[in-house]
C-alpha cells in the first residue's frame, strides 16, 4: 500500500508539472509581448518548440485558476514551486510575466521551471527551489537536448544559463548544457561524468564569469574529466555573441580553448605586469600546481625571457623551476608522509641517473645547441643508468631525422607518456649553469667511461659490444618501470 500510495503521489507531481508546462506553453502562443521579445532575441517559432519555451501571464492567479479548473491540489502545486499561499490567504503563481523555461531531467522528465522577467525589475530571474522532485545540484539545463550530441562526442559545452545554451545550439554547437547558475556543483559534475570524458568551459566573460570558470574547472577535473575553458571577452555571453557574429563566432568561440593553467595564468597578466614582484609570487603558486610537466615547461619557457634581474634566459629559466619546485616540494613531502602510512602502497623511486649523463640530457632538452648534441643522444653505448638509455632512445626514435625544433613544450607529447614522465623527473638542480665548458666536460666524461667499457668488452673476449648493449637494452624495456628505476 505504502508503494502504491508513492506511485500514486510521484503521478500527481508529474501530471501537475504537465499541466503547468502545458499552460505556459498556451499561452507564449497568445502573448505578443512574449512573440516580440522572442523575436529580439533571434528565437524563431521553431527554437521555441525545440525548447518548449513558453509565458506566464502578467496576471497573479493565472496558473492557479488553471491548476484549478484542472483538478490539480494547489497544496500540491505549492510543494512543486508552482504557486504560493495556502487555502486560508488564497493562491497566487509563483511565476509572473516571465519567459518561462522548461528543466528536463536526464530522463527527460519536467522537473523545474526558469523565468526571466521580460521588461525591467528584479530579480531578473526566478528559478524553482529544490522540490520532491527536483534538485538544483542534480540537474543539468540542456542535458535532454544534449545527450545523443553527448553520445558521440562525449564532450559537453559548459555554458551560464538558459539564454546561452539555447544560442549555443542555434549555432550548431549542440553539445551545450548549462549549470543553472554560475555555482557549478560537485554531484552536477559527476553527472556529466556519466554522460563525457572532457568538459569546455564557456562562461560569460565578465569577472562572475571568470572566478566561476576557475572554480568549475577544479571540480570538473576532480571528477577526472578532461577541461579547458574558452574565454569570451568582457561583455559578451553565447547569445550576444550569436546575434553580432552569429552561428560561426560561437562556434570559433567554443573552439578557442586554453588549459585551465593558461587560463589562470593569462588572467594573472592581465590583472598584474610581469614588472610587479606580487606577478611572480602569484606565479610560483600557479606553476607549481601544474598538472602536467609539459605545462610545466611550456608556461617556464614563454615566461623566463621576462623573468625581472636575469637577462641570461637559462639562468632565468632556471630560478623560475627553482622557485616553483620550492613550493612544490613541502607538497610532495606532506602525499609521501601520507603514503607512507597506507600499508602496502607502492611509491615510484626516484631516477637513478649519473651527473653527466643528467647534464646532456638536460643540454639537450633546454639548451640552444640541440643539433649539437643530437648525434650524442642517439649513440646508445654512451648512457651509463637505464633511466637515461630509455629517454636518449626515445627521444632518437621519435626524431630519426634531426632535432626537434623550439622547446620542449612543443614536441614533448610525441614521446610517450611513461618517458615524459621520467624527463620531469631530471633534477636540474643538482647542477651548475649549463653553459658549453660544463656540458662539454660531461660528454668527455661519458666518452671515456664507454670507450673503458669497451676495452673491457675485448679483453673477456667479447667480439660485439654493441649487441651486448642492446641486449642490455631489451632487458631494460621488459621490465616494469619501477623495476627500471631501481
Amino acid at each position: 500500500e505504502t508503494s502504491a500510495a508513492a506511485r500514486s503521489e510521484r503521478q500527481v507531481r508529474k501530471a501537475l508539472m504537465d499541466a503547468a508546462l502545458a499552460f505556459f506553453r498556451g499561452e507564449v502562443e497568445k502573448s505578443s509581448t512574449a512573440k516580440a521579445y522572442c523575436a529580439g532575441r533571434g528565437i524563431d517559432a521553431a527554437t521555441i518548440g525545440t525548447w518548449e519555451l513558453g509565458y506566464a501571464p502578467d496576471v497573479g492567479e493565472a496558473l492557479v485558476a488553471y491548476l484549478k479548473r484542472e483538478g490539480h491540489p494547489l497544496s500540491e502545486a505549492k510543494t512543486l514551486f508552482l504557486v504560493d499561499g495556502d487555502t486560508d490567504r488564497g493562491y497566487s503563481d509563483k511565476f509572473v510575466g516571465r519567459l518561462i523555461f522548461p528543466i528536463r531531467n536526464e530522463r527527460g522528465d519536467v522537473v523545474a521551471f526558469g523565468g526571466r522577467l521580460l521588461g525591467d525589475g528584479v530579480p531578473k530571474y526566478i528559478n524553482s527551489s529544490d522540490t520532491p522532485l527536483y534538485r538544483k545540484s542534480h540537474v543539468l539545463y540542456g542535458l535532454w537536448q544534449a545527450r545523443e550530441t553527448l553520445r558521440k562526442s562525449r564532450r559537453a559545452i559548459l555554458a551560464e544559463g538558459y539564454l546561452d545554451v539555447i544560442a549555443c545550439h542555434r549555432a550548431g554547437v549542440t553539445g551545450a548544457l548549462a549549470s543553472l547558475g554560475t555555482s557549478l556543483a560537485e554531484d552536477q559534475a559527476k553527472l556529466l561524468k556519466h554522460w563525457c570524458d572532457a568538459v569546455t568551459i564557456l562562461y560569460d566573460g565578465d569577472a562572475a564569469g571568470l572566478k566561476a570558470a576557475d572554480r568549475a574547472a577544479d571540480i570538473l577535473a576532480a571528477e577526472g574529466l578532461i577541461v579547458d575553458v574558452a574565454t569570451l571577452p568582457a561583455g559578451d555571453d553565447p547569445d550576444t555573441l550569436l546575434q553580432r557574429d552569429g552561428p560561426a563566432g560561437v562556434e570559433r568561440a567554443a573552439a578557442a580553448t586554453q588549459s585551465p593553467l593558461d587560463f589562470r595564468v593569462a588572467q594573472l597578466e592581465r590583472r598584474l605586469e610581469t614588472t610587479d614582484p606580487a606577478f611572480w609570487v602569484e606565479l610560483y603558486d600557479l606553476l607549481a600546481n601544474a598538472p602536467t610537466e609539459l605545462e610545466l615547461m611550456r608556461q617556464v619557457e614563454r615566461l623566463a625571457p621576462l623573468y625581472p634581474e636575469l637577462r641570461d634566459v637559462v639562468a632565468a629559466r632556471k630560478a623560475l623551476r627553482t622557485e616553483v619546485m620550492r613550493r612544490r616540494r613541502p607538497a610532495k613531502a606532506q602525499a609521501a608522509k601520507g603514503q607512507a602510512g597506507v600499508a602496502g602502497s607502492p611509491r615510484r623511486a626516484g631516477l637513478a641517473i649519473d651527473s653527466a649523463e643528467l647534464a646532456l640530457l638536460c643540454a639537450y632538452l633546454f639548451g640552444e645547441r640541440r643539433a649539437e648534441y643530437h648525434a650524442l643522444i642517439g649513440d646508445a653505448q654512451l648512457f651509463v643508468t637505464g633511466a637515461a638509455a630509455r629517454i636518449a632512445a626515445a627521444i632518437s626514435d621519435a626524431f630519426p631525422e634531426g632535432p626537434p625544433d623550439g622547446p620542449p613544450a612543443h614536441w614533448l607529447d610525441r614521446l610517450d607518456p611513461e618517458i615524459v614522465s621520467q624527463i620531469s623527473e631530471l633534477d636540474s638542480d643538482r647542477l651548475g649553469a649549463l653553459n658549453e665548458k660544463f656540458v662539454g666536460d660531461a660528454v668527455a666524461r661519458l666518452q671515456r667511461q664507454k670507450a673503458d667499457r669497451l676495452s673491457r668488452a675485448e679483453a673477456v673476449g667479447d667480439d660485439d659490444p654493441l649487441s651486448k648493449s642492446e641486449k642490455a637494452k631489451e632487458r631494460l624495456e621488459r621490465l616494469k618501470p619501477d623495476e627500471r628505476n631501481s
